[in-house]
């Protein structure tokens, strides 16, 4: 159980330290508080007939903080005239950098067959409290406006049509389509499932651990009884206290070595047997690293010996009650 909680621990580090990451980003974003960007516009048709009206496609791309409130222009060229309640807007999706991505769809009736090189049209942007332009204006994309042999028996607006004062505005309805959820909300799910998969493939045997006897007996053979004494216990002491923390559940590493032998004497899954032994093992440790005793010259590789033997003990065997594993 030891190592799924370890490795937990380091699933949700990373999905905080993620997170703090897409706030920096966002907070740059704010920070910056840029305009909004035209990213692509474009006629769905090239060319429109006097009097009838095409539907412009624009994608404006704009900080997180900044929406587009309407689909309806703030200006436009004098001969296209946005047509009422014909405009749509919808919502994308946030990114992991902090923009989104907004839809437009904007139909024009066209009055005049004048060029549209050079002219400009403009949506407002939701204001913020510094000082920063309320609106995003692009140039309009080329359209080819023909004039008819005749007039269309019902086109738009017709008394508009004929005469040269600009139509009334009318009220035009923005339809907002909340977007799915974003990609980054995404990624969060997944490392929050990444423990749980864990924990199904070591359980179903995919997945396989090294149990820590073997990790504690690797680590002993290692362990040089010739090295400096202080260093020597050190590493000894750290040994015995982790292998008994991931084998037994116990919080055992950060104990010292009295807590360490009172934990022995009140776990129920601790053997007793070499209790005295280990106590004062635990003694010779603390005099070492903290009073810089000198052992005799075999007295490491016994202590080390003993370290083994306690581990080789604690095995579990075949035969033994599963919750002892």
């Amino acid at each position: 159980m030891k190592p799924t909680l370890t490795i937990l621990k380091f699933v949700l580090l990373a999905a905080l330290l993620i997170g703090l990451a897409i706030g920096f980003l966002f907070f740059r974003v704010w920070q910056k508080n840029e305009r909004p960007t035209l990213t692509e516009t474009a006629w769905q048709n090239d060319q429109v007939t006097l009097g009838h009206d095409v539907i412009l496609d624009l994608t404006i791309s704009a900080p997180w903080h900044r929406d587009i409130t309407t689909p309806s222009p703030n200006t436009y060229p004098p001969f296209l005239t946005p047509v009422p309640n014909k405009a749509t807007l919808t919502k994308g999706a946030l990114s992991l950098s902090g923009l989104r991505s907004w839809n437009l769809q904007v139909a024009f009736v066209a009055t005049d067959t004048k060029s549209l090189n050079g002219l400009t049209a403009s949506f407002p942007v939701k204001s913020t409290k510094r000082i920063s332009p309320n609106s995003v204006t692009f140039p309009l994309p080329p359209l080819t406006i023909i004039a008819p042999s005749q007039l269309p028996e019902t086109p738009h607006n017709p008394q508009d049509f004929l005469t040269e004062d600009k139509p009334k505005p009318e009220p035009q309805i923005a339809a907002k389509n909340e977007a799915g959820t974003s990609p980054w909300l995404w990624a969060l799910l997944s490392l929050l499932l990444i423990p749980v998969v864990i924990v199904l493939l070591k359980r179903t045997g995919v997945l396989k651990t090294t149990p820590p006897w073997e990790k504690a007996l690797k680590k002993l053979d290692q362990l040089d009884p010739q090295a400096q004494p202080t260093a020597f216990y050190s590493k000894l002491t750290d040994i015995l206290k982790q292998y008994t923390s991931e084998r037994f559940s116990v919080r055992a590493r950060s104990k010292t070595s009295a807590e360490f032998i009172q934990i022995f004497r009140n776990h129920p899954q601790l053997p007793t047997d070499n209790l005295d032994d280990l106590s004062a093992f635990a003694n010779l440790a603390d005099a070492v690293k903290f009073a810089d005793h000198i052992p005799p010259g075999t007295q490491s590789a016994t202590s080390r010996e003993l370290i083994r033997a306690f581990v080789n003990s604690t095995i579990p065997q075949p035969s033994s009650d599963s919750s002892d594993v």
